[in-house]
């Protein structure tokens, strides 16, 4: 029988916390964790500590489990109009170009998956809640479209490029910068294989007239000629539609 993946006990976990919190229960620890959702204790306190480095736990002095803030902006961001509306247009990218589809936030140095379609061909490390680098990722790079030099060179700061990412990954602030500056002249993110070796990606910036909220991004290999035509113009008119929608909402937010 397959064992589920390190994902979907994550999911476990921190649902059974969630739902821990609402029954206005003592919360649990690690222990009681590993009881209540029937995982291995050795694997409950290396999925929540690797929670807990991402944001979506928190363990206090008692050693309670508490979902994290991570939690809240994810939650909050899936209950946006426009992220509901991108479900159906990645359903679309990915049924059209026989391309791998996803929206993806932000997340200090990293690209936090919210949405993601994908052919039977697609790429596996695509998945809701995954992250990945959002320097070496196409859909990651769109993030910091609007970015300075002085900009990256703060957020990057700590991250190690060397080793990280495919053989054209940026490995340098600098390196990321002239990407940034030529994908800013095409007015599209072109990414070849700098997170996967043989992966094409195009993405970019979703905004809602105050920023970038969030990014949309195709991936997938042979994307030439014609197809990589049809590919750009369907992802520039789906990321059209999801920034008109996410600025009619803000705008209705505030009105």
């Amino acid at each position: 029988m397959t064992q589920p993946s390190s994902f979907l006990q994550g999911l476990t976990l921190v649902d059974a916390v969630v739902q821990r919190e609402r029954s206005s229960r003592l919360a649990y620890n690690a222990s009681r964790l590993s009881e209540a959702t029937r995982i291995e204790r050795s694997r409950v306190s290396r999925l929540t500590q690797e929670l807990r480095e991402l944001g979506y736990l928190e363990r206090d002095e008692a050693a309670v489990l508490r979902v994290g803030d991570a939690y809240f902006r994810t939650a909050g961001a899936m209950n946006q109009p426009w992220l509901r509306a991108a479900r159906q247009e990645l359903r679309q990218l990915a049924a059209q170009l026989d391309l791998s589809a996803q929206v993806v936030s932000s997340d200090g140095s990293r690209a936090l998956t919210l949405r993601c379609e994908a052919p039977s061909s697609g790429a596996p490390y695509l998945r809701p809640g995954s992250v990945t680098p959002i320097w070496c990722t196409g859909a990651g790079r769109a993030l910091l479209w609007d970015q300075s030099r002085s900009d990256l060179e703060a957020l990057l700061c700590d991250v190690q490029f060397v080793g990280v990412g495919g053989p054209h990954a940026a490995r340098s602030v600098s390196d990321l910068h002239a990407l940034l500056e030529r994908d800013r002249g095409n007015g599209l993110v072109y990414a070849e294989e700098e997170y996967v070796e043989g992966v094409l990606e195009y993405a970019l910036p979703v905004r809602d007239g105050r920023g970038i909220v969030a990014s949309i991004g195709i991936a997938g290999s042979r994307l030439r000629g014609r197809r990589a035509e049809a590919a750009q113009k369907a992802l520039r008119a789906a990321g059209a539609r999801l920034s008109a929608l996410a600025a009619r909402t803000q705008v209705d937010g505030l009105s």
